[in-house]
């Protein structure tokens, strides 16, 4: 149930501020795939919870090298109020340094860096057991999977069109929401190259910035992935000394 008083409303909020930051790192990087309301509240309240219990663990920790802050952090923990009425500053401050780091947290848990944290203990779990994904994470499109395989490297998209035409090119940029609207689509740059319906011809398109090309309009679609052509650094490091 939803709080109504002021300051209770206010707390409850607050709470909820670590979940909020975690949803928009994570939305950031990952697909934006429509879910429930029950699931998004869910999501919320579970990083915030997970925020929550990360800045205890961290207290818990600090306690045991620092004796002033021993006492006063159980003092707040075990009864806030008695802390509130000796040294309200104190209370606020360490009430918002909670706070702060909390929101930290949820969006650290959110960020890229984190989501390839657990993409590699996920790997190296099911290496152990000598096992391999043959799924798609949950909450992740197709795109995203295969946008995203090989970190580094410059991907290639071919696709085939419903018109039956074929466009080719490196995949600058894609929109990471997993529905299909008419807004998704993704973009290719570099060399064009194209064939038309019915044709056996590729041509290169002249020279552009960019092409769109809306998901409504393919068919399928092929990625290949080239590595990174090496840098003047690289090959300097690779000259005998």
């Amino acid at each position: 149930m939803v709080p109504t008083e002021p300051i209770a409303a206010l707390l409850y909020v607050c709470l909820l501020l670590p979940g909020i930051a975690f949803i928009w790192r994570y939305e950031g990087h990952g697909s934006v795939v429509k879910r429930s309301a029950f699931r998004e509240t869910a999501a919320v309240v579970i990083a915030s919870a997970a925020s929550l219990v990360a800045v205890f663990i961290l207290h818990y920790v600090a306690a045991f090298f620092f004796e002033p802050a021993r006492s006063t952090l159980r003092q707040f923990f075990i009864d806030p109020g008695v802390l509130f009425r000796q040294d309200a500053q104190l209370f606020f401050g360490v009430t918002l340094l909670d706070l702060a780091l909390a929101v930290s947290f949820g969006a650290f848990f959110g960020s890229k860096a984190a989501s390839r944290l657990l993409k590699g203990c996920r790997a190296k779990w099911l290496k152990m057991r000598k096992k391999e994904s043959d799924t798609i994470e949950r909450g992740q499109s197709a795109w995203n999977t295969a946008f995203e395989m090989m970190p580094g490297h410059r991907v290639i998209v071919g696709v085939q069109l419903k018109s039956g035409a074929w466009v080719q090119g490196a995949l600058k940029s894609f929109s990471r929401n997993g529905d299909e609207t008419p807004d998704r689509a993704f973009t290719l740059t570099g060399e064009i190259w194209y064939r038309m319906a019915e044709s056996e011809n590729v041509h290169r398109l002249e020279p552009h910035g960019t092409v769109v090309i809306q998901a409504p309009e393919v068919d399928y679609l092929t990625v290949g992935y080239e590595e990174p052509a090496p840098t003047t650094k690289d090959l300097t490091d690779t000259l005998p000394r």
